[in-house]
């Protein structure tokens, strides 16, 4: 690297940026978007209120799925381009940033999301359970259909137990048994270990003579009447339905949430009759952040209407829970069929695709064209080769993810690694899938999925984390984490750090250079008077390899704790 970290300053923009011929415009416009220079002294960011307070009765919100649709393909890209205020930023490499994170880079737990196994592993035992509080629909009795819906991708219907609980039956594609019902069950175990929000999601078999109809239940068909649900329409639902040779039928069973429905939330804005609702969704780290954890598990149909918002009663406090729901169009299923090749490397609607097939006269051959199924109809064409974990398209396009950038990856990559081999093979094992080969198969895919993940977003920043301040008298220790040489993506043995001790915008000693993942000691005697420290850490990989951008590690004045100062915070540069 031709400049030191002392000349890369606080925010460590490239020299490359400073010296480009032709944006010297630019950079006088960015003070307009971005402000003046900031003080030396580091704060930390303010503490978002908690947003699980009690608030009055909110009304359900309506959903178009071709209106958003069309917004998300056609409006929202045309905004982004006439965003001068984005393309300045993004000309600058300064993006906005999430803005519900603390001190240290991480959100806190709220209505949408509650930190889990990268916070505290989980056991196999308690991936297996993930969100579920009871063992499913009670299949023994009678079950009563409540409610019922034949238009739609998956015609199901809705049922009530003997225990008065209620589900809503899903059934996987003809000829591709276990196909949507095991993706839907081993995604809900996975994005509820990662802390997500998620339903209550079984894989039963039950006995179709074992149902009866609710008096009273109409529905409306697939011409769009409404009318009352007849024999007649729930043996149509069933006709289609593969059967075991006893004459069961494999399902999913969706349990109803708690509170009441408000529709889909939105992947932007705020929802204006919620008083909790304070962070624009875009712009929530939880959302930009989910880009990954989709992304890992082919969740590619991420739209508003695979989300709800439910207003429950949590022991008396009384406020919006955000979901997210329906993980049958997961791993390699499309919900009621095996999705194609192209999903996961192509938006719905692709200009830029169609543009390359008609300059290329359609000769050019992309790697996911080549891809055969796998030899598992349960799997379809999920795999691990053609994965471009920072490259993937969402069929519809999410402003949530628009706006992820290199912390945002950093952090859903943290998500995605907290998962051990053995958690993957305890959520594989909840899909109930008859042939051991395709689990061992969904395992395996899933692992290698995994470390992509890994390996792009952790290049993407200085993947250094878990801090921690080691002793006392004449001198302190900053230890860390390299979360890069942890997960076995570089050796420790070809790694180097490089450190320096700032106050007040001022170095306070030279750079320092060590192999091992902690600053050496420092004397504290030697900074008595400031009252905050900044320690600026780079890294870099294998001899002459170059520095990877910084982190900032921010000390302030404590006398409770060791020799005086106590860990205040972190700024990552992406």
């Amino acid at each position: 690297m031709s400049r030191s970290i002392e000349a890369r300053g606080r925010h460590g923009r490239n020299a490359a940026w400073h010296g480009a011929p032709g944006l010297a415009v630019a950079a006088a416009c960015m003070t307009l978007v971005v402000g003046c220079a900031s003080s030396t002294r580091w704060a930390a960011p303010r503490t978002r209120p908690d947003d699980r307070v009690s608030i009055p009765e909110p009304k359900p919100r309506a959903y178009d799925v071709a209106e958003d649709s069309f917004d998300k393909q056609a409006m929202m890209p045309l905004e982004r381009r006439l965003d001068l205020s984005r393309q300045l930023r993004a000309l600058a490499g300064r993006p906005k940033q999430a803005f519900n994170t603390d001190a240290f880079d991480e959100v806190a737990d709220s209505a949408w999301f509650t930190n889990r196994n990268a916070r505290h592993k989980l056991s196999g035992a308690e991936i297996e359970r993930g969100p579920n509080t009871v063992d499913g629909p009670d299949t023994s009795t009678v079950w009563t259909v409540v409610r019922a819906k034949t238009e739609g991708v998956t015609p199901g219907f809705a049922i009530q137990d003997s225990r008065g609980d209620r589900y809503f039956i899903k059934f996987d594609p003809p000829g591709r048994p276990e196909m949507s019902s095991g993706a839907d069950v081993v995604c809900t175990k996975l994005f509820w270990a990662a802390g997500f929000h998620v339903a209550e999601d079984y894989v039963t078999v039950f006995d179709p003579q074992r149902l009866r109809l609710g008096s009273k239940v109409k529905f409306t068909d697939k011409h769009g009447r409404t009318r009352p649900l007849v024999q007649a329409d729930l043996d149509a639902i069933l006709a289609g339905v593969e059967r075991r040779a006893d004459g069961r039928i494999r399902a999913l069973a969706s349990r109803s949430l708690p509170g009441k429905v408000l529709g889909p939330f939105s992947y932007d804005g705020t929802r204006r009759d919620d008083p909790n609702d304070l962070v624009p969704h875009e712009h929530r780290r939880e959302l930009r952040g989910l880009r990954v954890m989709a992304a890992w598990l082919h969740h590619f149909d991420t739209k508003d209407g695979n989300s709800l918002d439910t207003w429950i009663d949590d022991h008396g406090r009384r406020y919006i829970r955000h979901y997210l729901l329906d993980f049958s169009s997961t791993l390699g299923s499309g919900s009621n069929h095996s999705i194609e090749p192209y999903i996961g490397h192509q938006n719905a609607v692709d200009p830029n695709d169609s543009f390359a097939r008609l300059v290329t006269l359609g000769l050019h051959v992309e790697p996911w064209e080549k891809l055969r199924p796998a030899p598992w109809p349960a799997l379809g064409y999920f795999e691990s080769a053609t994965f471009d974990p920072a490259g993937y398209e969402f069929y519809i396009p999410n402003p949530a993810f628009a706006n992820c950038t290199g912390r945002d990856g950093f952090w859903g990559a943290k998500l995605v690694l907290s998962f051990t081999d053995e958690q993957i093979a305890a959520a594989v094992g909840t899909g109930q899938y008859s042939d051991p080969e395709a689990a061992r198969a969904l395992v395996k895919i899933l692992i290698e999925r995994r470390d992509k993940t890994g390996r792009t977003w952790l290049a993407r920043v200085n993947p250094l984390d878990r801090f921690a301040l080691a002793g006392s008298g004449d001198g302190l220790e900053l230890q860390w984490t390299d979360l890069a040489v942890e997960h076995g993506f570089e050796a420790a043995r070809a790694t180097r750090y490089r450190c320096a001790l700032f106050a007040g915008g001022k170095a306070l000693q030279p750079s320092q250079v060590a192999t091992e993942p902690r600053f050496a000691r420092f004397p504290v005697g030697a900074t008595q008077t400031p009252d905050q420290l900044e320690l600026r850490i780079a890294t870099a990989r294998r001899d002459g390899g170059a520095w990877s951008p910084l982190v900032h590690v921010y000390l302030d004045r404590d006398p409770h704790a060791a020799a005086g100062w106590r860990l205040a915070g972190i700024e990552r540069q992406d």
